[in-house]
């Protein structure tokens, strides 16, 4: 009888292969007295260490092919700037110094020095970034210990029907593995939140996380079912089950190219209402599947590749041919180009306080830009220059206000000023529209919408605001309801608010592309959805399985509800 692995449904789909069991990152630690004298060697043996560490990462961040997500290239320019952190970079030196011991074994004291600090914080984000700390000094370690931090399989090695287990995986590490035709990924710790789960969504490999005690309980062979779908593994299946999944797979990749047929369809209901599919985008590839797809244009396009992995902002005219490129790929459809939306998890050294005490609440988004007015007209004016290639819609993260919209929009009157006098081609009256994204910014709808062109609500960030939960820390996942009331409320306002003055209004978060949303979001009224352009497809196909109408009667009810429970009640009930 198979032994079942339990665990948690964090990337969906159906993965068969042949476990390959990964050693833990983890380096053995030596202890030892220095002399006097060889102090500053030790030091300087550290020092180098972190060049070669710094070094390594640079290069895979180098490697990274234009396909890989952007979760990606984020999560290890966070791992590069902690190589720049003089917590974690000049403690080890200190200690070396002062108590004269070897380098592994005062970095491990800093290690330790961190995480006690950590322990203490009630800031649930810094508590979560204990993982890139652990990760962060691995790599260090490993650079002492002349290794690489893991060597994963030889470069040859191909990963057809091959499933993962692992204690952990660096962003680092998942898209080598994933782009080497690999079956499913098993990890023994986080969440469906976590970093390896994000990206394995990302990478669309299937994935189950949180599942304590793998590597203990998996063989090097063996084979396994991963059932991504539902939060578990199978080891050593019978023929009946390896039979019953295997169809399963199968009929999901039947599935996958059955979807295909409706690339050119339109996105209707079934009761014949119009709606408009939009994609989120980061990368020209992004643009092609999208269009590909039958987005009707780019309903958020993220700028922060050009800043990522740099010491210095990129300058104006760098940005510029990057969005006009951006435009002209396009092919007439609009493209919204979201402004700067750094901070929380994707820190860089632009001038803001490296000592943040909670980012996700600190200096981000538009309240960074609004603190360096000089880089936020340097973007601006990109901006500006490049709609004169197509049409350009520009989209301001993180509003808290009507304050942020009007000193925002007195920016982009100023960048436009500054072109002019410069006699630089620019493209006037670019639409400006606002993420509502924070929930003061959701009840003051009514302004908000009045000094704005149109609205994109980012279901991610307002549920985590609203309910007080960090998205990414998986203590308190299970309090992060998108159907908690609160939420459904502030949602439905915003939309309403928006129609009735005539403004646009679209939805970009998670929510828009998970299809068990899609009859709750026609319910409150929404036309507008904007997406990875992967779930576009899928998407299609359940709206035109809903009827708009009758949905829209449900609303009164969904927003009567008290509880996440009560709202689920009420849709199983009209059977969606």
């Amino acid at each position: 009888m198979a032994l079942i692995l339990s665990g948690q449904a964090a990337s969906r789909g159906i993965g068969i292969g042949r476990a390959r069991v990964l050693e833990s990152g983890g380096v053995e630690i030596p202890e030892y007295t220095l002399d006097p004298d060889q102090i500053g060697s030790e030091i300087d043996r550290f020092r180098a260490a972190v060049v070669a560490a710094r070094a390594e990462l640079t290069m895979v961040a180098d490697r990274l092919g234009p396909q890989v997500a952007s979760e990606v290239r984020e999560f290890i320019e966070t791992h590069l700037l902690m190589l720049e952190d003089d917590a974690l970079i000049e403690s080890p030196v200190e200690f070396i110094r002062a108590r004269a011991c070897n380098a592994e074994w005062a970095l491990k004291q800093a290690r330790e020095q961190l995480f006690a600090a950590f322990e203490q914080m009630q800031d649930a984000y810094f508590r979560s970034r204990r993982d890139d700390v652990d990760q962060v000094v691995k790599r260090i370690a490993a650079a002492l210990a002349n290794r690489p931090a893991r060597a994963l399989f030889v470069e040859e090695d191909a990963l057809d029907d091959t499933v993962i287990v692992a204690d952990d995986l660096e962003p680092a590490e998942l898209p080598a593995l994933a782009e080497r035709g690999l079956a499913a990924f098993v990890i023994e710790t986080g969440g469906p939140l976590s970093h390896s789960s994000i990206l394995a969504r990302s990478l669309g490999v299937p994935c189950v996380v949180g599942v304590r005690g793998a590597r203990q309980m998996v063989h090097e062979g063996q084979l396994l079912i991963v059932d991504g779908e539902r939060g578990f593994a199978l080891i050593d299946p019978d023929g009946e089950r390896l039979t019953r999944y295997r169809e399963r797979q199968h009929e999901q990749k039947r599935r996958a190219q059955q979807l295909l047929r409706l690339a050119g369809a339109a996105a209707r209901t079934a009761d014949g209402e119009s709606v408009r599919i939009w994609a989120n985008a980061e990368q020209l590839k992004d643009l092609d599947l999208a269009l590909r797809h039958g987005a009707v244009g780019i309903g958020l396009f993220r700028t922060e590749f050009l800043y990522l992995h740099r010491s210095e902002p990129p300058g104006e005219e760098e940005q510029y041919q990057a969005y006009a490129e951006a435009v002209r790929h396009m092919d007439g459809h609009t493209l919204t180009l979201r402004t700067l939306d750094i901070g929380a998890d994707k820190q860089l050294a632009l001038g803001q306080d490296p000592d943040e005490p909670n980012p996700a609440l600190g200096l981000r988004g538009i309240r960074l830009s609004l603190k360096f007015p000089d880089l936020f007209r340097t973007q601006l004016r990109a901006i500006l220059r490049a709609a004169v290639h197509g049409q350009v819609n520009m989209l301001l993260p993180m509003l808290g206000g009507p304050e942020d919209a009007l000193r925002a929009r007195e920016l982009v009157r100023e960048a436009a000023a500054e072109l002019r006098a410069a006699g630089l081609p620019f493209q006037e009256n670019v639409p400006v529209g606002g993420m509502i994204e924070v929930p003061a910014a959701a009840i003051a709808a009514p302004h908000m919408v009045e000094i704005l062109d149109f609205v994109s609500i980012g279901t991610n960030d307002l549920i985590q605001y609203t309910l007080a939960i960090d998205r990414g820390n998986q203590a308190v996942a299970r309090w992060y309801q998108p159907l908690h009331p609160a939420v459904l409320r502030l949602i439905s306002a915003v939309i309403d608010t928006a129609q009735a003055m005539g403004k646009p209004v679209s939805l970009c978060g998670e929510m828009a592309g998970d299809t068990r949303y899609t009859a709750l979001l026609l319910a409150l009224g929404l036309s507008d959805f904007s997406l990875h352009p992967r779930a576009i497809l899928e998407l299609k196909e359940a709206l035109s399985r809903l009827q708009r109408k009758p949905l829209l009667g449900l609303k009164r009810r969904i927003l009567e509800a008290a509880t996440a429970a009560d709202v689920a009640e009420v849709l199983k009930q009209a059977g969606v």
